[in-house]
């Protein structure tokens, strides 16, 4: 115990001296910039180590993804429409879906098709998405075609998707919606 109250003493005395110092050398002024400046730098580690701790938690969060089942990540991905608001989300995956795993509504009641391809460490390709678009926008007359993996797209597919206004979540995206960010396109009602 006599230590830790040496030790304290000891640090107290030279951030005491520390402080002299800066008053003497600088003038008074130095004491609150470098208040300012300590607190600056806390706030800032703290915020890189916060951001690393959400960053892992994202990971965990979207690797847990890779357990479900088809039917379970098409309920999962209706799970998060729900939570942004989207009205009517109904689960219609299965045989004769049409191309189709989900359909939903936006707040402003505009039509979304989802396609989910539950493909963890897999890519989706461009003919999932040329099959995705064609039923999204024709059978369903979509507002929002939403194609959502738990693995990736290939440039091609991504080229695709981004030329025919399907909006694609891949791995990444998937986890920080996750984690709450929002990423459904503001569109105007029908």
């Amino acid at each position: 115990m006599v230590l830790l109250a040496g030790g304290v003493g000891i640090g107290g005395l030279l951030l005491v001296t520390l402080v002299q110092g800066l008053v003497d050398t600088w003038g008074w002024w130095a004491l609150p910039v470098g208040i300012l400046v300590a607190l600056a730098t806390s706030w800032s580690l703290l915020a890189v180590r916060a951001r690393r701790i959400r960053e892992s938690g994202r990971r965990a969060a979207v690797a847990a993804v890779d357990a479900l089942s088809p039917t379970e990540f098409e309920h999962h991905v209706a799970d998060l429409l729900r939570r942004d608001g989207c009205l009517r989300v109904r689960v219609v995956g299965g045989r004769g879906d049409g191309g189709v795993d989900v359909l939903a509504y936006t707040p402003r009641m505009v039509r979304i098709a989802v396609q989910c391809k539950h493909y963890p460490g897999r890519a989706v390709g461009p003919s999932a998405v040329r099959e995705f678009s064609g039923c999204a926008w024709t059978d369903h007359r979509a507002g929002v075609a939403l194609l959502v993996t738990s693995g990736r797209f290939t440039s091609a597919a991504a080229d695709f998707g981004h030329r025919h206004r399907i909006q694609l979540v891949d791995r990444e995206v998937l986890s920080r919606w996750m984690a709450g960010e929002r990423i459904l396109p503001r569109v105007a009602a029908s």
